[in-house]
């Protein structure tokens, strides 16, 4: 593996990792789509049966669910009743938790860290407390504790402070723009937060013991290479069947593509690139006809559920591959 492909790994590894750390930043109306944890359900860990009801509602089967909640909100501050301009964030909320909460109420926390966009580096001008580089150095040196035990909750507010702490002591005390409203903001974690440990796993893995990986190769460190239509290949044009325009011929590059399409082996992947109303959706049209045909010749598919399957084709993003 070479070290320009392990620079894109590690750059795809960077980005999805900043990913998953969630935002910390939210304007007024985004508090509709929370559901506020109150104060005394912050400082136990239990949420009470009002806010219950509205996470496990429609979830009659389930013991527990996956959230995802902000312990530490902090407003922008009025002045003389009025918001202040400034283009500074409405809400600040860095600590982002993932954990689990039971149909007693308990929350058990298993991810803790901070919003990625409230860390540097990030685009001239934009609001940040602390840097990634100051959290990662906390998170190597202080993981989440145990939250098996009967002062779990204890041992995560205290992890919460000095997370906080690593990257901007005491904030907010002392800041002249933010201050705690005192709730925390609630939401159903997606089902994607599995996925994408697995995806940092296997750029891991990749990184770490460097094998063989043809295919991995075209796509991180693809050549770069420009050349003329092979009219060679188009001697294999003759294969075809099907066509799906009886009015209009195809363009030169159209039938480049069907005939590297008939001559290619299975398995093997032509991407065709190219902005909208450049011909994609129109030149798949007649590569599947031509499939039509031959699995009709050959009684392997009806003809009319190729129909079916070609009728209203949408149209084709810019990359299909």
């Amino acid at each position: 593996m070479t070290a320009s492909m392990q620079d894109n790994l590690r750059y795809w590894r960077t980005s999805l990792a900043d990913g998953a750390l969630g935002e910390g930043k939210f304007t007024r109306s985004d508090r509709k789509r929370f559901v506020e944890i109150p104060t005394a359900a912050l400082k136990t860990g239990l949420l009470p049966e009002e806010v219950l009801d509205q996470v496990f509602r429609g979830q009659t089967s389930v013991k527990a669910v996956a959230i995802r909640f902000w312990p530490l909100i902090t407003a922008r501050k009025s002045s003389h009743g009025a918001a202040r301009a400034g283009g500074l964030p409405d809400i600040v909320a860095p600590v982002v938790t993932e954990a689990t909460v039971d149909r007693g109420g308990q929350i058990t926390p298993l991810r803790n860290a901070l919003a990625r966009d409230l860390l540097t580096p990030l685009l001239s001008g934009e609001f940040a407390i602390g840097s990634v580089d100051a959290l990662d150095a906390f998170l190597t040196e202080t993981p989440l504790p145990d939250m098996s035990g009967d002062d779990a909750w204890e041992n995560y507010l205290g992890h919460c402070r000095k997370m906080v702490d690593a990257v901007s002591h005491g904030w907010p005390r002392g800041d002249a723009d933010y201050q705690p409203i005192g709730s925390g903001f609630l939401e159903l974690a997606e089902d994607a937060n599995a996925t994408v440990r697995a995806i940092l796993d296997l750029y891991d893995k990749l990184l770490a013991e460097q094998p063989d990986t043809p295919l991995l190769k075209q796509i991180a460190q693809p050549e770069l290479t420009v050349a003329d239509p092979d009219h060679r290949i188009e001697q294999e044009f003759s294969r075809r069947l099907g066509h799906s325009n009886p009015n209009f011929p195809l363009a030169q590059q159209q039938r480049q593509v069907l005939a590297w399409l008939d001559a290619s082996a299975p398995g093997e992947v032509i991407a065709v690139n190219g902005p909208p109303g450049t011909g994609k959706t129109t030149m798949l049209l007649p590569a599947v006809a031509g499939l039509w045909v031959r699995a009709a010749l050959r009684g392997e598919v009806s003809p009319e559920s190729w129909r079916r399957r070609l009728h209203g084709e949408p149209p084709l993003p810019r990359h299909l591959a």
